[in-house]
């Protein structure tokens, strides 16, 4: 049958058969920080884990995650690990600075972690990232640079050499800490604006840090002052 001079298998055959549209793939599905961090509980099965362990269990969210892991006991009590946990964010700060792949010595590596405390560390860590998670989102784009990553290094050893000072200052560890946890968040989740905040975060850390040693130094030179003859 003709119609218009043409027959049907004349016509264009995309008006005959109309293309059906593939739906599209879903989109990849996001796992949250607190549940990251709780998946690395449930993988250390109830022993204790070293650091390279750790380093391991975290590949699906890189080093930053391992910042934020080992910042944590410096918010939390857990006696005898801010050393070597100071240390290894300074090394891990110091590589993305240069813009290196991050690593550790193996001496920090084969250091082990009681499940005890890693227990009490995430746990508590994992209730605070929860509270940040409602306020995370990717934003500031222009903070993603290589150079600009290499600036969040940069702030992660500066407070990292705040953190393994061994000065017995009140909350000297507090305002440091947040600044690491901050940087690596931001770096992370592409948070500009959690950067900032890191940045900020560590400034305040070394104005607290002057402020009490121009203290003791006062002290200092008072009390010589005091008993001098």
């Amino acid at each position: 049958m003709r119609r218009d001079g043409l027959t049907m298998s004349e016509r264009d055959p995309e008006l005959l058969d109309p293309p059906v549209e593939e739906p599209a793939p879903p989109a990849p599905v996001v796992r949250s920080l607190s549940t990251d961090l709780r998946a690395l509980l449930r993988d250390a099965g109830g022993r204790a884990v070293t650091i390279e362990e750790i380093e391991s269990l975290l590949q699906g969210r890189g080093f930053a995650m391992f910042i934020l892991l080992l910042s944590a006991p410096f918010l939390v009590p857990a006696p005898g690990l801010s050393t070597p946990f100071g240390i290894a964010i300074a090394v891990l700060g110091l590589r993305i600075a240069l813009g290196q792949k991050p690593s550790l010595p193996p001496f920090i590596l084969r250091r082990k972690i009681k499940y005890s405390v890693l227990e009490g560390v995430i746990t508590r860590l994992a209730r605070i990232v929860e509270k940040l998670e409602r306020h995370i989102k990717p934003r500031m784009h222009y903070l993603e640079r290589p150079l600009m990553i290499n600036l969040i290094g940069v702030g992660i050893v500066s407070s990292a050499f705040i953190l393994a000072l061994p000065v017995p200052i009140p909350f000297s560890n507090g305002l440091p800490a947040v600044s690491i946890m901050l940087l690596a968040a931001g770096m992370m989740e592409r948070d500009g604006l959690l950067v900032i905040w890191g940045h900020i975060f560590g400034l305040l850390s070394w104005i607290y840090l002057a402020f009490w040693w121009k203290a003791v130094v006062m002290l200092v030179v008072g009390v010589r002052h005091y008993f001098a003859p």
